[in-house]
């Protein structure tokens, strides 16, 4: 740091990180955060004062903080962990990934970026990987990825590696695995039919590693939800299987890791998310209700008469500015860069751009608070920066592959992440290999029926001077998906805004809601 300086070094600093410099000759502190994210930091500019902390309850600690509640109430649009900077507390910010928080006596603080992953984009190198052989560009990704598990190996602890039975994990597993004998596996046994122990224990018989299973039923949701959300510090609403985490991070403590290897990044990187390869039949199964919606366009008015719905709502419009319009903000340099492919070339190579900058952003979150719960350091081989550069760079078609299988129902004849499925082959059971995106899949607040008395006395009741009749209303009559996402506000306002401890909400939620 002093012989290259903080924005040099954090050019060519790797992993993950979340430190503060002080360089006494300029007066100068840097808040550094790395280039996705992966840490989290957290700061309050309080006049000439400057608060900072890994976790917000760390500046609540010595600070009094309040909820905003704008962003609170919006989270249950599944908004408030997306964002780079804001959290669900007034005046409280992220140093943004790839940047630094600058703080100068006697001047305002400041954020400098240095590193986008647009910046990884290289025109020349795409150019080099579209025109190579599919069985170059695997040969390619093995090479990087080989090393990339490699690198996370190194650890004086105990060592481990949080399994689903999907392709990402693992082949984070098969790759280690020839590299270290003693890889313990960890996994959570979902009670119901979308439970994929079976998938895992496949994956563990084959790589011949012990695993370490943990039920997680439905009332477990309800037990451990205050404690969850206490760590979480935003309310539970995008990523409920944060629950059942936080139990198979328990579960890995126990047996005396401390460090685990995940296939985290690989759906951004290489486009594993079924809406991303549905977009290619948005076209065609829009067709009919298309040229229909023309039609009655030709008569002024009559189409936003019939449909109100699809024209531009000032409800959208709040959302959006709830989210401070982050992702319309990112998008237009991007678009820019690759302007070079047109206009749906670039809209689908933008993809794995976009979902680095945003759905990324909340699953690190997920993984770093729920880890970090039972003091758990989960590593991240697939955004390694060498493969993040080649799989930003690699051309849309070898991730999204034409298939003569069918594949996936919500995209027929068409694969996902196809470059790690093909690097795969030689290494995994057929079953995984092909093994469709779930997404550590739980029936979440789909089983979870709320109370009127819920919110009696709560956060939400006093934000929203919510009536007795109201509350007794929407649990007989709204969608019960939608008021258990209240309730997660609920939680969280008396949790951080209330003062309740842990067993005072948790002994709340098991008295207000049940689970079947």
């Amino acid at each position: 740091l002093r012989l290259l300086g903080v924005e040099e070094t954090l050019r060519r600093i790797r992993g993950m990180f979340a430190f503060a410099y002080y360089e006494p000759s300029t007066q100068t502190l840097w808040l550094c955060r790395d280039r996705l994210g992966i840490k989290p930091l957290h700061y309050v500019s309080r006049g000439d004062v400057l608060y900072f902390s890994s976790e917000v309850k760390g500046i609540a600690a010595v600070l009094p903080l309040a909820i905003d509640p704008v962003r609170a109430l919006f989270s249950i649009a599944s908004v408030a962990d997306d964002s780079l900077d804001r959290t669900c507390f007034r005046g409280v910010k992220q140093v943004p990934p790839g940047a630094a928080l600058v703080c100068r006596r006697g001047h305002e603080p400041e954020v400098r970026r240095y590193y986008s992953p647009i910046d990884d984009f290289d025109e020349a190198y795409y150019r080099e990987l579209d025109s190579a052989p599919e069985a170059h560009i695997v040969e390619t990704f093995l090479k990087l990825f080989t090393h990339a598990v490699e690198r996370t190996l190194m650890s004086d602890v105990r060592l481990g590696a949080f399994v689903s039975g999907g392709i990402d994990s693992s082949l984070v597993v098969a790759i280690a695995r020839k590299t270290r004998e003693d890889i313990p596996l960890f996994s959570a046994d979902i009670a119901g039919e979308m439970s994929e122990i079976d998938d895992a224990r496949r994956l563990a018989s084959h790589l011949s590693c012990e695993l370490h299973e943990v039920r997680f039923e439905p009332g477990q949701l309800l037990q451990e939800w205050a404690r969850a959300t206490w760590h979480y510090e935003y309310p539970i609403v995008r990523h409920v299987n944060a629950i059942p985490f936080m139990t198979v991070a328990r579960l890995a403590r126990s047996s005396g890791t401390k460090v685990v290897l995940t296939g985290e990044g690989a759906d951004e990187l290489f486009l594993g998310y079924p809406k991303l390869l549905a977009r290619r039949f948005e076209r065609i199964a829009r067709g009919p209700v298309d040229t229909m919606m023309n039609l009655y366009g030709k008569l002024p008015g009559l189409r936003e008469f019939l449909w109100p719905q699809l024209s531009p709502q000032p409800t959208d419009f709040l959302s959006l500015l709830a989210q401070d319009f982050q992702r319309q903000r990112i998008r237009e340099p991007s678009l820019q860069k690759l302007a070079f492919l047109g206009e749906e070339g670039a809209r689908e190579q933008y993809l794995t751009l976009e979902m680095l900058q945003e759905s990324l952003h909340s699953l690190l979150h997920r993984n770093d608070r729920m880890g970090m719960a039972h003091s758990i350091e989960a590593r991240f081989p697939f955004l390694d920066e060498e493969l993040l550069r080649f799989g930003i760079s690699l051309p849309a078609k070898f991730k999204i592959h034409r298939s003569t299988r069918f594949h996936n129902f919500k995209h027929p004849f068409l694969e996902d992440k196809w470059v790690t499925r093909a690097a795969a082959r030689d290494l995994l059971p057929r079953e995984l290999v092909h093994k469709r995106k779930n997404g550590f899949p739980m029936p979440g607040y789909r089983v979870v029926k709320v109370k009127p008395s819920f919110f009696r006395g709560g956060y939400v009741e006093d934000a929203l001077s919510l009536s007795c009749d109201t509350a007794d209303y929407i649990t007989r009559r709204a969608n019960p998906m939608h008021v258990a996402r209240l309730a997660a506000v609920d939680l969280h306002g008396r949790l951080f805004e209330q003062g309740w401890s842990i067993q005072r909400a948790t002994e709340h939620v098991l008295q207000h809601a049940d689970a079947a």
